[in-house]
């Protein structure tokens, strides 16, 4: 059904000319002077070629004639044979009460209309659709209906309907609109089928409204055929929307819902055009597709065993305080920042073991045995804080030195090596870098800026230390509490073309991409902000983008793959590179403190 309505003396004129007649025709729908009226003569002809003959045998059947727009719309689907799926957590997302609009795809041109009406009229009485002047053929369903032309941009009563748009939604209504104002359709015979361009007054009216937009899709499709003909004329596809409706007989329509987006003030959406704003709402709809809506499948539960005792204070302190004073790195107030290998703390590490297993439980990476460890915890260094006052390790950083590891066992001393195929030409194969894994906040430190700010002031006094490594490189876990359909907007979001090469994932991650997002990443470029609000909207409890991912593109890392980790129950991990040299000095300044210029000046002699 594409979009249109009419003001009130169009709306008048469509129900005096089928007042008279109970049957289909397009001569009841057109008026008798001018060059239309020839339409009239024509209308046995017209109406044989179009599937309307038909489709009044159907009508007259049914008996459609006299019933109210409720009565009709559920004939309608009895008629047709149509079921329509949808959810009661889904419908629960439809605002109750006071102005909205629903924004949806327009796959078949007219049945989705009819079972839109149908399912929002059982939620609230005041559903008017902004709808094609075609429809206006089933007089019982008018009272829906605000018609309009959306072929011709300036046609006589669109700015009436729009008019009767903000009208209804100034009252309060529930306002739809299918925004692209035609069926969909392929560019092309490579191209997908999908909607036109959608007009941009799904934002015009919310803005002006101050009303929340609620994304629905409807899945399905027209016949070969349909969209066959209509690349060879586009004119074509109009003739054909009766014999569509007509052939959607027995179909399943699955409608699916996304959380209303409630507000126009969200740092994403603050100057951006109106526009870009509506391609937002109309990627968002797509992203609602079941197909999309995948699940882990091979996401690991193993059973949970008891945690291992944790190490006695007197024995952390005991070890910290026989390391030597270059490796404390940073404090502040009751807070420090160490590094160690194992060999020199081996009760630290046991007990960062411990954490680690008990944090990672928290969002499904725990690998279910009393500690999380490998034979990597041998030789890597260990970054980690240390709570001198509750005396215990409340945060911690895994880091390799690549020429060191790479000197001792080669690539199998490689932790990342399971997860990628680095070529020579990758940054961890050319020069000296830090591959940096296994980081944990404790549940209590995660509420605060001063435990993550503390890890990265260690990695900065690190480097300072040992100022060969001018790289930092690694994986941010993308835990399983994330949908897939998180992780896929994270990578086609954060993974340019250009940072792909010299790397690829061992286990990819694959989840289908929809060509609205890359049309949309196409013309709009990618946004954090917009990444971090499109998540948010996705995920149930409404998290964002995951704070490593924010703090690594800060830092302006390069990502380059997202592969699934089979040694950390089958987590996703977003592979990245941060160039410390290239880092912006205020930031530089903050991590590696006033002398970070010395660092930068580092020539590696």
């Amino acid at each position: 059904m594409s979009n249109d309505m009419a003001n009130k003396p169009a709306a008048e004129k469509i129900k005096s000319a089928t007042a008279n007649n109970t049957g289909l025709s397009i001569k009841n729908v057109t008026p008798k002077q001018g060059l239309l009226r020839a339409v009239h003569w024509l209308a046995p002809v017209i109406d044989r070629v179009t599937g309307l003959k038909q489709l009044d045998k159907l009508y007259r059947k049914h008996q459609f004639h006299g019933l109210e727009k409720g009565p009709f719309t559920e004939r309608f689907l009895e008629a047709f044979e149509l079921e329509l799926k949808t959810s009661d957590a889904e419908l629960a997302l439809i605002p109750k009460s006071g102005a909205a609009i629903v924004v949806a795809n327009h796959p078949f041109g007219g049945v989705e209309g009819v079972a839109l009406a149908n399912v929002l009229n059982k939620l609230r009485p005041d559903v008017q659709i902004m709808a094609n002047r075609g429809l206006s053929i089933f007089p019982g369903l008018a009272p829906f209906f605000i018609f309009t032309n959306p072929l011709k941009t300036n046609a006589d009563g669109n700015s009436q309907s729009l008019k009767a748009c903000l009208k209804h939604l100034k009252k309060g209504g529930l306002l739809v609109l299918f925004p692209a104002g035609r069926v969909s359709y392929p560019a092309d015979k490579e191209s997908p089928v999908t909607d036109h361009k959608w007009h941009r007054m799904v934002a015009m009216l919310a803005k002006k409204v101050q009303c929340p937009i609620v994304p629905v899709h409807i899945s399905g499709q027209n016949r070969d055929i349909f969209y066959q003909l209509g690349l060879v004329y586009y004119r074509f596809r109009l003739l054909m929307l009766i014999r569509e409706m007509i052939n959607s007989k027995g179909k399943q329509i699955p409608i699916s819902i996304g959380k209303p987006i409630s507000t126009m003030t969200h740092k994403a959406l603050t100057n951006k055009s109106d526009q870009q704003i509506t391609d937002l709402s109309r990627l968002l709809t797509y992203l609602q597709a079941p197909e999309l809506k995948t699940q882990w499948s091979e996401r690991v539960n193993p059973v949970m065993q008891p945690l291992a005792p944790s190490i006695e204070a007197t024995i952390l302190t005991e070890e910290i305080e026989q390391l030597a004073s270059s490796q404390k790195l940073s404090s502040y107030k009751n807070l420090s920042v160490y590094f160690a290998m194992r060999s020199q703390a081996p009760n630290v590490i046991e007990e960062i073991r411990r954490l680690r297993e008990e944090n990672f439980r928290l969002v499904d990476e725990g690998s279910g045995t009393p500690k999380d460890g490998d034979d990597f915890d041998d030789t890597y260094t260990h970054l980690f804080i240390y709570d001198h006052d509750a005396e215990k390790i409340v945060g911690a950083y895994r880091m390799g030195q690549t020429d060191n590891l790479l000197e001792q066992s080669g690539q199998s001393g490689i932790y990342l090596t399971n997860m990628f195929n680095f070529d020579t030409d990758f940054v961890n194969q050319q020069a000296p870098c830090l591959e940096m894994g296994r980081s944990f906040l404790i549940a209590e430190q995660q509420k605060s800026f001063h435990g993550l700010l503390l890890l990265f002031k260690g990695i900065g006094a690190f480097v300072k230390q040992f100022p060969r490594y001018r790289t930092l490189y690694g994986t941010v876990s993308l835990s399983t509490q994330y949908q897939p359909l998180s992780v896929m907007l994270i990578e086609q979001f954060m993974v340019k073309a250009e940072n792909r090469v010299a790397v690829s994932a061992k286990k990819a991650f694959a989840h289908p991409v929809p060509p609205e997002l890359s049309n949309y990443l196409a013309q709009y470029g990618s946004d954090i902000d917009v990444l971090d609000w499109l998540i948010s909207q996705i995920e149930p409890d409404g998290k964002g983008v995951p704070v490593l991912v924010k703090q690594y593109h800060q830092l302006g890392a390069n990502f380059h793959c997202v592969a699934i980790d089979p040694n950390f129950a089958n987590t996703p991990g977003l592979l990245l590179s941060v160039h410390l040299p290239n880092t912006a000095e205020k930031l530089l300044k903050l991590y590696l403190g006033k002398n970070y210029r010395d660092y930068l000046d580092y020539n590696g002699q």
